[in-house]
């Protein structure tokens, strides 16, 4: 199964909606759910938490707690190629991020899940393996 950054920062940050995305990192922990992302999923993940230190939503001390535990959940990274990103880019007029996890899924066949509505909602009528967390 794909994720996005938005099922990551929903999982950590204690102002979102927590509970299916809990959910599902417990399910990856124990070994009922193989978790995947492009590579990029590290510097997303990575660049909320400054932003949300800058904005005084977390605390340093907080920012560095949810990148470790982010880093000890041990997903799988894997690289995603231009040749990849740049039709779903285009096709569905999303960024080239969003079109990294979209391109992941797709490759190998399985869903992706994300807590990003309006990626969600530019792909649902035309992708039913993006699944919306929330």
């Amino acid at each position: 199964m794909i994720i996005d950054a938005s099922v990551i920062l929903r999982a950590f940050f204690p102002d979102e909606a927590q509970a299916q995305a809990q959910e599902l990192i417990r399910d990856h922990i124990s070994g009922h759910a193989r978790l995947a992302a492009p590579t990029l999923l590290l510097y997303e993940v990575t660049n909320a938490i400054v932003q949300a230190e800058r904005r005084g939503r977390i605390s340093d001390e907080v920012g560095e707690e949810i990148l470790a535990a982010f880093e000890g959940l041990d997903i799988e990274l894997e690289p995603v190629t231009w040749q990849q990103m740049l039709p779903l880019a285009r096709e569905f007029d999303r960024s080239a991020y969003d079109a990294a996890y979209l391109a992941l899924a797709q490759s190998r066949g399985e869903p992706l899940v994300t807590g990003d509505l309006r990626l969600y909602d530019a792909v649902r009528d035309r992708l039913g393996w993006v699944q919306y967390i929330g």
